[in-house]
């Protein structure tokens, strides 16, 4: 018999953020969009910025941004880790307008800032899908 429902866990170092069935999970993987059903074959996979939504019943619950991380897909459920996972209603527009400001400063190519190009990059790509998802912004790449 095929199991009808998911066995999720959604953790980020602070808190857990949900823990229980659902009808599906659709997360933004580094190779694109995918969304799990029950049954979904077990697997590890690396998560990018994004937003993270599932159904519970055929209602779709509240969606997540998460910042990517992993998600371990097993026989006993399914656990997704990020350093940052958020609600969409407690994201703060005007600090991620600011932080992708900053993220924009550095990539600039000013001189007086010592630059981590990958760690601006990826501060920039989580402030425009921050953005996007409280649809203040453009769409995310």
């Amino acid at each position: 018999m095929t199991a009808s429902v998911l066995n999720i866990r959604i953790l980020s170092p602070e808190r857990i953020l949900f823990q229980g069935p659902v009808t599906t999970l659709g997360l933004p993987g580094v190779m694109g969009y995918m969304t799990l059903l029950p049954g979904h074959a077990e697997m590890v996979a690396q998560l990018d910025a994004g937003l993270l939504a599932m159904t519970v019943n055929g209602k779709a619950e509240p969606s997540l941004f998460i910042s990517g991380g992993f998600v371990d897909v097993s026989s006993t459920g399914v656990t997704v880790m990020a350093d940052v996972i958020e609600n969409i209603s407690e994201i703060d527009r005007e600090r991620v307008k600011k932080a992708l400001a900053r993220a924009d400063e550095r990539l600039s190519g000013n001189k007086s800032i010592e630059l981590d190009v990958p760690r601006a990059l990826s501060a920039k790509k989580r402030a425009e899908h921050r953005l996007e998802l409280t649809g203040a912004g453009k769409p995310a790449h």
